[in-house]
This record gives C-alpha cells, sequence and structure tokens, in this order.
C-alpha cells in the first residue's frame, strides 16, 4: 500500500466514527474505492460504535461484499475481540454474503455457535451450509463438541438450530 493511500484509509478510519454523517459516508466511499482487508477491524468497531442506521446499513453492505485477500482472517480476528462481540454476527454473515472461505475457522465459528445467541447460531449454521468445501478435520472436531451441547441447550430454538447444524455436519461427513 503506498503512503498517501494509507493516509487516506487512515483519515477515512477516522471519520467513519464522526458525528457529521456526510464526512462518515464519504469515509465508507472511501474505505469501499481503496480499501483492503486491514479496512475490516475500523469497519467493525465503526459499526459497534455507531447507532445511525443508516450508516450501519452501509458498513454491512461494504462488508458483505467485501472480495480482498486475507478477509476471511480478518474476520476470523473479529470473532475474538470483546469490543466487536456487539457485532460478531455481522461478522459470521459476512462469511457466507461475501462468499469467502470459512473452512480454515469451522471450529471457531462451531464454537460461537454453542456459546453465542441464536442469531449467531443462525449465522454460523449458514455459513457452514454454504461451504464448497469443509476441513475433515475441523469438521470432525467442531461435530464432537456440538454433540455435547445439543442437549444441554435450554432454548429450544437455539437447540433446533444446533441439531440442524450437527446433522449438516454429519452428512458432510458421510455419517448418515
Amino acid at each position: 500500500m503506498t503512503a498517501k493511500k494509507g493516509a487516506q484509509l487512515d483519515k477515512a478510519f477516522a471519520a467513519l466514527l464522526s458525528e457529521d454523517d456526510a464526512q462518515a459516508l464519504e469515509a465508507i466511499a472511501v474505505i469501499h474505492e481503496k480499501g483492503d482487508a486491514g479496512s475490516i477491524l475500523p469497519l467493525l468497531h465503526a459499526l459497534a460504535r455507531t447507532d445511525d442506521h443508516a450508516r450501519q446499513r452501509r458498513i454491512q453492505g461494504l462488508l458483505f461484499e467485501v472480495k480482498v485477500k486475507d478477509a476471511a482472517a480478518e474476520l476470523a480476528k473479529a470473532l475474538d475481540l470483546p469490543e466487536l462481540l456487539d457485532v460478531r454476527k455481522t461478522a459470521i454473515a459476512a462469511f457466507w454474503n461475501a462468499g469467502l472461505d470459512a473452512g480454515p475457522h469451522t471450529e471457531r465459528l462451531v464454537q460461537i455457535a454453542v456459546e453465542g445467541d441464536a442469531e449467531e447460531t443462525f449465522e454460523v449454521l449458514t455459513v457452514i451450509e454454504n461451504q464448497e468445501i469443509l476441513p475433515e478435520r475441523a469438521a470432525r472436531k467442531a461435530l464432537s463438541k456440538l454433540k455435547k451441547s445439543v442437549e444441554q441447550e435450554p432454548d429450544g430454538y437455539k437447540q433446533a438450530l444446533l441439531v440442524d447444524l450437527k446433522r449438516h455436519l454429519e452428512d458432510r461427513l458421510g455419517m448418515h
């Protein structure tokens, strides 16, 4: 990345948090045009800090169409940042919306499905269902964790999602 492009992006990341909607929306446009995988975490931080619905939709729109190298790794990194917990389901949804390879992150995603809320579980199920290839070892480990959790889940809706996820992993592993 050139120094000029880096400076433009840094300025845009700062403007994302601006109270001035025009400035923030201009920043989103700059990031859309010049951004790379390094833009993902600042976008998620901005999403977590804004209550403005138009701004949230624009940021989500960018994340849902991100097609840059290392995007999946950056999204996976975001899954473990406590300050991004409120936007974790958006990070998960970005994997399948953008058509990114979540295969290397299968175990972590299933762990979130087990530990997170029903909305996160739904997003994980959608990501896993839409993966062309799941690494067999990771899928087996994930399935093992999942089997232990399904019966213990008190929320009926989330339990149903976990059962669907379990069945899907079993089908993918040829266990049915």
